[in-house]
């Protein structure tokens, strides 16, 4: 129940509230949360992506950034960021979502760490660590990466690793050190994949998310 506390505590704009917990829909507690009438990012873009300007995509990675910033400042990482996990609600804005592995970096202790959702996942959490002290766990570093293949697929359209069927492969792909392909569409620029490639840097290299916020906060405005 701890994890749930913290979350209740969590408060911003793009983040997706916890409203509480009841009981009686089965043998586990229900998690309530408020309704998010467009469904998943993943969902969103699938059915709007041709039709969404330059600044929309741009103010979802700006509502994602934002949420991210948030959760960052107050210690917490993500760790399964994936464009399922993030909500599009009834004004279009992107709502983060999905602490089902709700973690302070406090917290954090020298266990692997790999989840389902390999496509949106640091390379890193793969890496099987030399000693039982070290650790593979996901760090706020490894969100930042997520964020990249999350900017990849809104202004692509694509799912990181779209040319590449089974998630198997995919992670055989990633411990070869295969970044997703650069798909060839006019709505990633240069200095969009730039950005994206910073993202699937080194750990140590990549941009704090505060950088990333303010990056995301002008392409939208530039193309308002």
């Amino acid at each position: 129940m701890d994890d749930f506390r913290k979350w209740k505590l969590l408060r911003h704009d793009n983040i997706l509230s916890l409203y509480g917990i009841t009981y009686g829909f089965g043998p586990v507690p229900a998690i309530v949360f408020p309704w998010m009438t467009n469904g998943s990012l993943s969902t969103y873009l699938g059915k709007n992506y041709e039709t969404l300007s330059g600044a929309h995509k741009f103010g979802l990675l700006a509502d994602v950034a934002a949420g991210l910033q948030y959760l960052h400042s107050e210690g917490v990482v993500h760790a399964d960021l994936t464009g399922s996990n993030v909500l599009i609600n009834s004004e279009g804005r992107a709502i983060v979502a999905d602490y089902g592995l709700l973690t302070t970096c406090s917290d954090l202790n020298g266990t692997s760490y790999i989840r389902s959702n390999v496509r949106w996942s640091a390379p890193e959490l793969f890496e099987v660590p030399d000693t039982e002290d070290a650790s593979s766990s996901p760090k706020l570093e490894s969100d930042i990466y997520s964020f990249g293949c999350i900017a990849y697929q809104v202004l692509s359209g694509k799912q990181p690793y779209y040319n590449i069927r089974s998630d198997h492969q995919v992670v055989v792909a990633i411990l070869k050190g295969v970044k997703p392909k650069r798909p060839d569409i006019p709505a990633i620029e240069d200095c969009h994949w730039s950005f994206i490639e910073q993202c699937w840097a080194e750990s140590s290299q990549r941009p704090p998310i505060a950088d990333v916020r303010d990056l995301m906060d002008h392409y939208r405005d530039a193309m308002c």
